[in-house]
């Protein structure tokens, strides 16, 4: 039987209802714009009596019976307070933003909020000013336990064994959608969140609630800020530029502006292949925020993006192999290729709080994306053996021919894809410890996709096509769902969440429930730590690329993808050297069904939806986080994974899935000169261990070979100026100038395999390799 029976009847937990206690409620508003705070930490002074406010600042707890009480709120944002405020009042309390903290503090990771309902909130990171290649959000999130990415240049990640594809993230609520036709990471532009613009984060590496949505691995909640005065920065470097501004055109709304631009042409140059590298990626947003009143509030946003590369390689020249069995693959060029895309998302968010006990949020989005590939080269390649005798005269050089012959790629192809989207939310506080969330959500795709490519293989005794595509696909699909949940807050320390989908996909045709449940409990006597187990079903019905196969027809009766998760999590807020720390780690398991074998090749995912098969991703994720420096938050995380599947086509049995990584590590650490603290040294460390990979179009040969492991570290110098410090500067906030060394070890990381036959037949794995060691110049002014 599936697991939906148990799930559902755990559902079934009936609303029960305490006594009649005296309720304290309010909310917590920024004293800026009267928007209410999330997140603020409510505790009644003499007691043990803790509570939160909600995503909208409001808080309604239970409280022992008198006129009066004395309560400290708190936030990392804002300057702590300690008030008096009376019962059944529905006080409105103002927030001070702490000014002096926002000045010190540049890059803070996740603060000492516990998680709620699988989800937990991360403080916005100020990517500008640590190292990493392009400023992208990902690159940070990607140091957190559980997230994995062994390629700097791209902003896809994998959760727990997942692939790129089954991460769920939300904009202002729009869904995010990642490109169809990039094959690798220098191919691929700008990712879709602008970091200047972050405002709230909440992520969730599994089991999260009902209320949103249907993908196998993460969820990842991002809003973009609203502010009151102008602001804003520019941002230049090497590898490009980006600036931001934040106004106001009266108290009631908020604009923001975000232009970035990347040309990574300076990095591209570093890698193996030689050639004239062209890229160019430009991403603009613009949000506004209007609030009607202190009830009714409007939300707007547009992103365009395009997107450019083009590549007229020269020559390749790469050594591998042992030490004494080294082989040389040398490679001359004729040709160009290039990948040219232009996306366009908006979107609107209404939210109306009808009273106290009763908000609806309204979300109306659409996507369209044209995805144009063009390649037409042809690479004449020589294999040698490599003399590796010191004494010799011949040392490092050819010594005998393995191999010689060419590959000749053509490809036209185009993409055009279109969504559009419907969300409506509603939180309903049905009684003080009872909220009740509902809504329903509406897409509709479409896909144009027109393949037309082949591969002509060369070489000394044969003449060979490998591959020849043409084809054209047309596919419309729908999909709807409903979902309910009821969060009941048992006590000041226990509380239990638990809902269900029901979901319904054209493409496959099926309606499916997806029950899912999270229960939570505050541990210890000061209320430092925090137990959470999470179960559920998550769904994820086939979107376009799942149903291609490798020669680009479309393959019917397709089921969902299923996964059953179990996560248990503790977290323990620890303090040291009178500093806040938090360590968190996770254990769980996820069996995932009709799920659709896949292949890896950069960062290009080729599915295999002829067949099916069953697996499993079991492990533990640890974090320890802090302030090591004071001011200044730093993390070390550690992640241990298990993945396997079952393939029923191929009789193998149980084999490593290709995004089985058994052992990855991360650290972010900032430090600052103890005589200087405006100069500043950040340094990131992501260590992986290697990946099961397997010869092209080969079924039986999938996950025979283990490649190399990953390494990499960043590290990034600053030193920071006060503009009011300076003559003439007094409009200025501050500016920095920065020099990051990325990959500073020099280590060439392997990210995919080219595979070369010699005149014997043997195949060879011939690595390609991601960037080398680069020195990035960069400055920031902020005003």
């Amino acid at each position: 039987m599936r697991p939906v029976l148990i799930l559902f009847l755990i559902f079934l937990i009936p609303f029960s209802t305490l006594g009649q206690t005296q309720s304290l409620k309010g909310k917590i508003v920024d004293a800026r714009n009267n928007e209410g705070i999330a997140s603020v930490g409510i505790q009644l002074i003499d007691t043990e009596i803790n509570a939160q406010t909600d995503s909208l600042g409001f808080f309604d707890f239970q409280v022992p019976k008198q006129s009066e009480y004395t309560i400290r709120i708190s936030h990392v944002s804002f300057i702590n307070q300690v008030i008096s405020v009376q019962v059944n009042d529905s006080a409105m309390i103002q927030m001070q933003v702490d000014n002096l903290l926002l000045q010190q503090v540049d890059v803070s990771g996740q603060n000492n909020n516990l998680p709620k309902n699988g989800l937990q909130k991360i403080e916005p990171l100020s990517v500008n000013e640590t190292a990493t290649p392009f400023n992208e959000f990902n690159q940070l999130l990607t140091t957190l336990p559980g997230v994995v990415s062994n390629n700097e240049l791209s902003s896809s990640y994998a959760v727990r064994g997942g692939n790129f594809d089954e991460n769920l993230v939300y904009v202002n609520g729009m869904e995010i959608y990642r490109p169809f036709l990039v094959r690798a990471g220098q191919q691929e532009g700008l990712s879709f969140i602008n970091p200047d613009l972050v405002g709230n984060i909440e992520f969730s590496a599994g089991g999260w609630e009902a209320k949103y949505g249907d993908k196998l691995s993460s969820n990842l909640l991002i809003d973009y800020k609203k502010t009151e005065e102008t602001e804003g920065n520019i941002n230049l470097g090497l590898l490009g530029a980006s600036g931001y501004l934040s106004t106001q055109f009266n108290k009631k709304d908020n604009l923001l502006l975000g232009l970035r631009y990347k040309n990574a042409k300076y990095l591209f140059n570093t890698f193996e292949t030689s050639g004239n590298y062209l890229p160019r990626f430009l991403d603009f947003q613009a949000f506004y925020n209007y609030r009607f009143s202190d009830k009714t509030t409007l939300d707007l946003l547009g992103v365009f993006a395009q997107n450019d590369y083009r590549l007229e390689p020269a020559s390749r020249e790469t050594d591998f192999g042992p030490f004494q069995e080294k082989l040389r693959l040398f490679v001359s060029y004729e040709g160009a290729e290039s990948l040219s895309y232009r996306s366009f998302q908006g979107g609107a968010r209404l939210r109306h709080l009808f009273n106290d006990n009763f908000r609806t949020s309204v979300i109306l989005s659409a996507f369209s994306t044209s995805e144009f590939e063009y390649i037409n080269t042809e690479g004449f390649y020589r294999l040698c053996e490599v003399d590796r005798d010191l004494s010799s005269d011949s040392f490092d050089e050819c010594i005998s021919l393995r191999g010689i012959g060419a590959n000749y790629n053509y490809a036209r192809n185009f993409l055009y894809a279109q969504v559009a989207q419907a969300i409506i939310r509603n939180d309903w506080q049905i009684q003080k410890d009872h909220l009740l969330a509902f809504g329903v959500e509406y897409k509709k795709q479409y896909v144009n996709d027109y393949l037309d490519e082949y591969e002509f293989k060369d070489s000394a005794d044969f003449a060979q096509v490998n591959r020849v595509i043409k084809q054209e696909n047309n596919l419309q699909a729908t999909f709807a769902n409903v979902y309910v949940q009821h969060e009941w807050q048992i006590n000041n320390r226990h509380s239990l969440n638990s809902g269900i989908r029901l979901n319904y996909g054209s493409n496959t045709d099926e309606w499916l429930l997806s029950p899912r449940v999270q229960y939570q409990v505050i541990l210890h006597s000061d209320k430092s730590g925090q137990f959470n187990f999470s179960t559920g079903l998550y769904r994820q019905y086939p979107f376009y690329r799942e149903l291609r196969d490798f020669f680009g027809n479309i393959t019917p009766d397709v089921r969902a993808q299923s996964a059953l998760h179990f996560v248990g999590n503790y977290t323990k807020n620890i303090e040291l050297w009178n500093r806040p720390f938090q360590l968190n780690s996770s254990l769980y398991y996820k069996y995932l069904y009709d799920i659709i074998p896949f292949d890896v090749d950069n960062i290009r995912l080729r599915y295999r939806p002829e067949l099916t098969a069953e697996g499993y991703a079991y492990g533990a994720d640890f974090r320890f986080s802090g302030e090591f420096i004071p001011d200044m938050e730093s993390w070390f995380s550690l992640g241990l994974l298990s993945t396997r599947e079952n393939v029923e086509e191929d009789n193998r049995g149980y084999i490593r899935r290709p995004t089985d990584q058994r052992v990855t590590a991360a650290i972010f650490f900032q430090d600052n000169f103890i005589n200087d603290p405006t100069l500043k040294v950040n340094l990131k460390l992501q260590i992986g261990s290697g990946l099961p990979t397997g010869p092209p179009n080969s079924l039986e040969g999938r996950s025979i070979f283990i490649g190399e492991w990953y390494k990499r570290m960043d590290v990034g110098f600053s030193k920071q100026f006060m503009g009011e410090k300076i003559q003439n500067l007094k409009y200025i906030e501050s500016f920095w100038i920065g020099l990051d060394v990325l990959n500073v070890l020099g280590v060439s990381n392997t990210i995919s395999y080219s595979w070369i036959e010699d005149v014997s037949g043997k195949t060879f794995a011939v690595p390609n390799s991601l960037s080398a060691r680069f020195l990035n110049l960069k400055g920031i002014v902020k005003f």
